[in-house]
């Protein structure tokens, strides 16, 4: 749920700041955060198959979903430093923090319906009202920020507040 939640949280703090941020600090227009956006997704539609056959068959949920953390905490916090004009930059940057949450999507996923059955659907319940509760939630928290730091830290802050997903998903035992 923790991760699950985490995922969610990165999603809505992302989907609403990221935008902003672009077009007011970074100065892109609309249509080019389209195209940044546009190649930022693809990394779900490459990734996320692949990850899941080599979690079934090679790694296991844990590393992949370790891994998807560090990466999606290293590449937002890297957002912060970088003041490149390029769309090609942005694309990259932006595409690898997908990297990051499209291997903790297909784990957490993976992962979790390995463990329940038909009949947990208060689990699954529960599970999915993760992403309600996480757009509730990182909004509020990226709004008072915002009141304390520059707008580029909401990144930085993003970035650590994903490194606490590696203790969680350090914490699962494989299905492998």
């Amino acid at each position: 749920y923790i991760s699950n939640f985490l995922l969610e949280f990165f999603y809505a703090w992302m989907v609403i700041y990221t935008p902003i941020y672009l077009s007011e600090v970074i100065g892109f227009n609309w249509q080019q955060i389209g195209i940044i956006f546009s190649s930022m997704l693809t990394a779900f539609v490459m990734l996320q198959l692949p990850l899941g056959k080599i979690a079934d068959k090679y790694l296991g949920e844990k590393e992949i979903l370790t891994a998807g953390f560090i990466i999606a905490a290293i590449s937002t916090a890297g957002i912060t430093f970088v003041t490149s004009k390029s769309l090609a930059v942005w694309a990259l940057l932006l595409f690898i923090t997908r990297v990051g949450a499209s291997a903790i999507e297909v784990m957490n996923e993976t992962y979790f319906f390995k463990k329940v059955k038909a009949t947990d659907s208060d689990i699954i319940s529960f599970f999915r009202n993760a992403g309600p509760f996480a757009y509730v939630i990182g909004p509020v928290i990226a709004s008072t920020l915002l009141y304390i730091f520059d707008y580029k830290y909401l990144f930085l802050i993003l970035g650590f507040v994903m490194l606490c997903g590696i203790k969680f998903s350090l914490s699962i035992k494989d299905t492998l």
